[in-house]
């Protein structure tokens, strides 16, 4: 498996698991976010050009960093 497809899969479960974490007790919110994490990578699939893959990934990164630091849960409390 060449380096760019290993990067391009472990930052796929990267964003997968981080998702999965934040969202642990939102079922509607980790549907939603995984049917868009596999949306974007399925629409991205057929990209070829090098430059333009690690850009994905350089995003794909950032909103792995996005979700893990800057979203918050709330909890109805009665």
């Amino acid at each position: 498996m060449s380096a760019t497809k290993l990067n391009v899969l472990q930052i796929f479960k990267k964003l997968h698991r981080t998702s999965h974490g934040v969202f642990r007790n939102d079922s509607h919110a980790l549907s939603a976010v995984r049917m868009k994490i596999n949306e974007e990578f399925r629409k991205n699939s057929g990209c070829k050009d090098a430059e333009e893959i690690q850009k994905l990934i350089k995003l794909a990164e950032e909103v792995e960093t996005e979700l893990r630091t800057s979203v918050v849960q709330a909890k109805i409390i009665k």
